[in-house]
């Protein structure tokens, strides 16, 4: 593991790394002629060896961010006796960014990778801050700070990188001659480490809060629909940690969310009860339903201390009350390879409403099992049923087409479904119908929308070399409610996950009378198995129309047709 050998290290390289240092270009933020420019990049700090125009300032504590690993990286986790041990110290550490003349500007976003690792989940958004000021001076305390919409996904190793997504500096800075973009870190009880890289503060509206890049992020904010489903395999998504007694919580672990009371590295077990509760989720028009997931449950002390609960009245302020048992049975492993399934109906008492889940972990501070949880789906049918996870189709349709064809043209379709436009992984998660309402050809494919979450229209997984890539397509609004649409793509990891989602600009206000054809150029800087994405937005969130999809390369290749 690269972190954390050398305590000393961090406060040592902050005296070596000053925001007035001689830095590879680019991080100048003036553009040739002294004045700030109005358009593209404003401001670029990689952080690969020096924070650039950049000021570590310290508010509580000494522990300041610096340069390691070619990343911006802070963290109060050190060694401050010398005597080898590492202690969690309070900390407020800011890294504070050169004034941004937004004058001229319209609108912008700002944009980094980062690694946060270590932190309790219940402080992560309070404590991991990317914020703003239009009268910071010299102390970051006598500002006045607005904090962007930034809740970071917690890794699980050293070398996978998330990114922000586009996070929106709000209307109210705009127009604005000094404009201060800042990170803050905060440590309390336990301290975490978080890494940066590849800041960028750009013009442009960002995000739609809810919408950033990120597995997790909360790109589907607000209640859930059917089918519903999380990996845990990098993050906890829309799922959060409420601990009621003791300390502890769930994590991400060996591609899994993992609850234990057991500290491998000081043979100690701690005592603690933390529930890993879903978000929202609706059971609404529905008669059946049943959840599902994958587990290894191993040093079981009693059933009681693992179990799976059902509710329709969470209160976060008392998340402990208000659940029914819904599975108090698991079957302890033998190893850390086979995992065992549960699949368990959903009472008929709860169909019709908006319902939680919850994972309940128990442990005493003697001894304590560990249960490891991935593969969560919830979906509409009895146990045993596979609902797949998104590309329902509950309009149908008749099979025609040749199947080995690319299918473009939506022209293809076998079992009500377009041919190769449903995915295997949670990057396709649209209801599919076929229309006769098409652009070109007798077909085109309708995606399912709805205002409490986006919707996905997904083609089958494909690895594509590196390159430069333009997708183009027509669209245009299946009813009058409008529609919006955004065209992106998202890496699927070796174990079937999806990574970050990356996405190109929408194309709005769509109407029934006009299509209208949309065009995204992107750029793999290797060989990458994607798939490729084309969002329904929830806002409007009605039904959208899709047709005569195709997928070029650089040099005229033609991947679909």
């Amino acid at each position: 593991m690269k972190k954390h050998l050398l305590s000393f290290a961090i406060a040592t390289l902050t005296l070596g790394f000053t925001a007035c240092e001689d830095v590879p270009a680019p991080y100048t933020v003036n553009s040739g002629n002294g004045e700030q420019p109005t358009s593209g990049v404003l401001l670029e700090e990689t952080f690969s060896s020096s924070l650039g125009s950049f000021a570590a300032i310290n508010v509580v504590g000494n522990y300041s961010w610096a340069v390691s690993y070619s990343c911006a990286q802070v963290t109060s986790y050190v060694d401050t006796d010398g005597d080898g041990t590492k202690e969690n110290n309070a900390a407020e550490s800011w890294l504070v960014g050169p004034k941004l003349d937004f004058s001229k500007i319209e609108s912008a976003h700002v944009s980094f990778e980062y690694i946060l690792r270590y932190a309790n989940a219940s402080e992560v958004k309070s404590n991991y801050q990317v914020l703003v000021s239009s009268d910071y001076s010299n102390s970051p305390a006598s500002a006045t700070w607005t904090a962007l919409n930034f809740n970071a996904t917690q890794g699980s190793d050293w070398d996978t990188w998330y990114n922000t997504g586009k996070l929106n500096i709000p209307a109210e800075f705009m127009g604005k001659p000094e404009v201060t973009v800042a990170l803050c870190y905060k440590a309390n009880a336990k301290a975490a480490t978080w890494e940066v890289k590849n800041l960028k503060v750009e013009t442009g509206e960002g995000d739609t809060p809810g919408e950033g890049g990120g597995e997790g992020g909360g790109e589907e904010a607000g209640v859930k629909e059917l089918p519903y489903a999380e990996a845990f395999s990098t993050t906890l998504g829309g799922f959060k940690n409420y601990t009621t007694s003791g300390s502890g919580e769930w994590i991400i672990d060996f591609s899994t969310a993992k609850a234990t009371g057991y500290d491998n590295a000081s043979k100690v077990t701690t005592a603690g009860t933390y529930y890993l509760v879903s978000p929202e989720i609706s059971l609404a028009g529905q008669t059946e339903a049943h959840v599902a997931y994958e587990y290894i449950l191993r040093y079981d002390k009693g059933q009681e201390n693992q179990q799976l609960y059902i509710s329709t009245s969470f209160d976060e302020t008392k998340p402990a009350e208000g659940w029914v048992l819904l599975n108090g049975t698991h079957t302890e492993g033998v190893d850390w390879t086979n995992f065992a399934k549960a699949d368990i109906a959903i009472p008929a008492e709860y169909m019709g409403k908006n319902i939680r889940l919850a994972f309940r972990y128990n442990t005493n501070a003697e001894s304590g099992s560990t249960w490891e949880v991935k593969n969560f789906s919830i979906a509409a049918g009895k146990p045993g049923e596979e609902q797949g996870g998104g590309n329902e189709n509950p309009g149908g349709g008749e099979d025609v087409g040749d199947p080995s064809q690319s299918n473009g043209d939506f022209e293809n379709w076998t079992g009500g479904k377009p041919n190769n436009w449903t995915t295997t992984s949670t990057a396709g998660n649209a209801s599919l119908s076929q229309s006769t309402d098409a652009h070109g050809g007798k077909y085109a494919v309708e995606v399912g929308g709805t205002n409490s979450a986006n919707k996905r229209l997904g083609y089958k997984e494909m690895k594509l070399p590196a390159g430069t890539y333009t997708m183009t397509f027509y669209t245009k609004a299946a009813s009058a409610t409008g529609g919006s649409v955004r065209p992106g793509y998202v890496p699927i990891k070796d174990d079937g996950s999806v990574g970050s989602y990356v996405y190109g600009d929408y194309t709005n206000d769509l109407t029934q009378g006009e299509w209208v054809l949309v065009s995204h150029e992107f750029t793999l800087s290797a060989e990458t198995t994607v798939c490729l994405v084309i969002m329904n937005s929830k806002n409007p969130g009605g039904n959208v129309l899709i047709d005569d999809f195709t997928l070029t390369d650089g040099t005229g290749k033609v991947y679909i047709k």
